[in-house]
C-alpha cells in the first residue's frame, strides 16, 4: 500500500539535494540508456514466453518507453532531471516568504482540491512530483523540521499509518455492501493524499535527522533501486514475478499469507539487484562506453563544442 509513498519519498530526496546537482549530459544519456536497456530486456522475455500483454501498444512502448510511458515514473524523473537547473534557479532566487506561498498554492490546488473527486484542477503525476522536489528543497534550504520533537514524530508516523489501515479496512468492508465506492477503497494511497504527503515529509525529516555515516554498502544497494523498480514494473515482466513465482494470491486465506508477503518482496528486492548489478556491468557500462566514443568524434566538431558548452553553462548557471 505504500508504493507511492517511496516514488514521494525517492523524489523529496531529490529535491532535497538540488544544490548539489548538475546537469550533465551523459546522465541523462545512461538515464535513457538504463530505461530503455530494461524495456527490451522485457520484451524480449515477453515475445520468448508468450505473455498474454503482448500487443502492439506494448511492443512500440517497450521500444521507446520514456517517450511513450512504459514506466510513468522514469518518464516523469526523466522530464525533472531535465528541468533541474530551472527548479534550482527559482529556488536559489525566490523569498522564504515567496517559497512558503508557492508551497502553499501548489500544496492547495494539488494536494487538496485534486484530491476531492470529481474536481478539476489539471492534475498529473510529474506536476505532483514536482511540488514534492520544492518540499524537499524548501526542507533543504531552510533546515526545516516537520514536527521538531523526533518522539513526537515517530508517534504522528504510526498514528497516521494505523489511521491509512483504517480507512482501507473500513472502505473495503463498506464497498462489499456498496460496489459503487470500490474505487475509492485505496484513495488516501494515491500520491498526492494528504496522509501520504504528510507520511513522506515526516519520514524523510526522521532519516534526514540521523547520524549515518557514509557506507559503500548502503551506496552501492541504493544505486540498484532504479534498476530494480524497472524490473519489477516492467509490463511484461510484472505479472511472471507476482503471479508465477511469488503466487501472493494461493496465500489469501493461508496462515503463511505475512511470510509469503515479506518473503517475496525481500526475494523479489535481492534478485532484481543482483540482476541489475549484472545488467549495469555487462550491458549499460558498454552501451556507455559505445556511445561516448560516438560522441568524442562528434565533438572534434569545433561547431558542436561550441553549441554544446553553450547548452551546458546556460543549464548550470
Amino acid at each position: 500500500m505504500f508504493g507511492k509513498l517511496g516514488v514521494c519519498l525517492f523524489i523529496i530526496i531529490s529535491g532535497y539535494f538540488y544544490d548539489k546537482s548538475k546537469f550533465k549530459l551523459e546522465k541523462l544519456v545512461k538515464l535513457l540508456l538504463q530505461i530503455f536497456t530494461y524495456s527490451i530486456i522485457g520484451l524480449a522475455i515477453g515475445i520468448i514466453t508468450h505473455s498474454e500483454k503482448m500487443s502492439l501498444i506494448n511492443i512500440v512502448k517497450s521500444i521507446f518507453p520514456t517517450i511513450f510511458g512504459l514506466y510513468w515514473f522514469a518518464s516523469c524523473y526523466v522530464l525533472i532531471y531535465i528541468f533541474t537547473p530551472f527548479f534550482r534557479k527559482i529556488i536559489e532566487n525566490i523569498s522564504k516568504k515567496d517559497y512558503k506561498i508557492l508551497l502553499a498554492i501548489m500544496i492547495f490546488i494539488w494536494g487538496i482540491l485534486a484530491f476531492i473527486p470529481k474536481t478539476k484542477t489539471f492534475f498529473n503525476e510529474f506536476i505532483w512530483l514536482i511540488v514534492i522536489y520544492f518540499i524537499g528543497a524548501y526542507i533543504k534550504k531552510y533546515n526545516f523540521d516537520f514536527i521538531k520533537n523526533d518522539k513526537y514524530r515517530i508517534i504522528t508516523l504510526i498514528s497516521i499509518i494505523v489511521l491509512m489501515n483504517i480507512i482501507m479496512i473500513a472502505l473495503e468492508v463498506i464497498s462489499n455492501k456498496i460496489p459503487a465506492i470500490s474505487n475509492i477503497v485505496y484513495y488516501f494511497n494515491n500520491t498526492n493524499s494528504p496522509l501520504v504527503l504528510v507520511l513522506t515529509i515526516l519520514i524523510f525529516t526522521i532519516f534526514k535527522n540521523l547520524n549515518v555515516k557514509n557506507s559503500k554498502g548502503i551506496n552501492r544497494i541504493a544505486s540498484t533501486t532504479f534498476g530494480i523498480y524497472l524490473i519489477h514494473e516492467n509490463v511484461f515482466l510484472r505479472d511472471i514475478i507476482w503471479k508465477q513465482i511469488v503466487q501472493g494470491s494461493k496465500f489469501i486465506n493461508s496462515p503463511f499469507l505475512i511470510l509469503n508477503a515479506i518473503g517475496g518482496v525481500i526475494g523479489v528486492f535481492l534478485i532484481s539487484m543482483l540482476i541489475d548489478l549484472v545488467v549495469e556491468k555487462l550491458i549499460i557500462k558498454n552501451l556507455v562506453k559505445i556511445i561516448s566514443k560516438i560522441y568524442n568524434k562528434v565533438r572534434q566538431m569545433k561547431m558542436y563544442i561550441k553549441s554544446e558548452n553553450k547548452v551546458i553553462e546556460f543549464y548550470n548557471n
